[in-house]
């Protein structure tokens, strides 16, 4: 611009860089311009999910082995590129059903699915996948025939089935209320430590950084994840009681460095830093 902009800069100057995706165009762009800097092993890794989140890309996947290779091939594309391929973090979507007691978390996932919107899940999933259920009555078992796009939807469910240790027949119906309740994210229900269980394998499993969580029910879910949640992973280590740069800035804070307000020497970035004369 020739002109002034119209707001004032932040400390940070430029916004912390958060990516979506891991297509292979997707993957290029994150290894090339997400931010950040990680720890090099998996304690470290559990430290840093604790005490130093940061921005970085956020992934898909229903379990960590899904996601892992993912992590892995970002990671290596950074390294080609210069950067400390620990330098991006990884965040999953998640959407706890959370309980007090394992009967308390099944009963809100009973009601939960009493008023799931079926036929908005497969818009979603027809949305996400582009391919149009529609055709298939809700409650009669899936018929695939190797329709083009239609033989993708097998490793859909065989994903679901492996998240959910069953193997039962899949109607549009059963499909629509799980693309309600969670879709391609993992929806674990259980109590705090059932459900910290499963944090702590994304981590351990896909390193992965930290978590984007969905809500079922607003202010229910939230409360949840604060009440219950919370104080599991302080427990264990996987988060943090406070800031580590209190009053600091965005980036300070995620990447745990004192006056780090802005992006990194070896960013891609850096390079188009305007120094103004004296």
């Amino acid at each position: 611009m020739k002109g002034r902009y119209q707001t004032h800069p932040s400390p940070q100057r430029t916004p912390v860089l958060f990516q979506a995706g891991t297509s292979k165009s997707g993957r290029a762009f994150a290894s090339k311009h997400a931010e950040g800097k990680l720890s090099r092993n998996v304690d470290e890794v559990l430290d840093v999910a604790a005490n130093k989140m940061e921005s970085a890309i956020y992934i898909g996947g229903l379990y960590p082995a899904q996601s892992a290779d993912n992590v892995r091939q970002i990671r290596a594309d950074a390294a080609a590129r210069g950067r400390d391929p620990k330098s991006i973090k990884f965040f999953v979507g998640i959407s706890p059903i959370l309980g007090a007691t394992l009967e308390e978390a099944q009963a809100k996932y009973e009601r939960a699915k009493e008023n799931a919107d079926v036929i908005g899940g497969l818009a979603v999933f027809a949305g996400y996948t582009g391919i149009d259920l529609s055709k298939h009555p809700l409650d009669e078992l899936l018929e695939l025939k190797g329709v083009p796009g239609e033989d993708a939807v097998h490793s859909f469910l065989t994903a679901f089935n492996h998240v959910s240790g069953l193997d039962k027949p899949w109607t549009p119906r059963r499909l629509g209320e799980t693309m309600a309740l969670g879709g391609f994210h993992p929806a674990p229900v259980g109590t705090p430590e059932m459900v910290a269980d499963v944090f702590e394998e994304w981590i351990r499993d896909a390193d992965v950084d930290g978590f984007n969580i969905s809500y079922l029910t607003t202010p229910g879910s939230f409360e949840d994840v604060v009440d219950l949640l919370r104080p599991e992973l302080v427990k264990r280590g996987l988060m943090w009681e406070d800031y580590d740069v209190p009053g600091g800035s965005l980036r300070e804070n995620l990447n745990g460095n004192v006056g780090r307000k802005r992006i990194p020497a070896d960013h891609y970035a850096e390079k188009f830093k305007w120094e103004a004369s004296s």
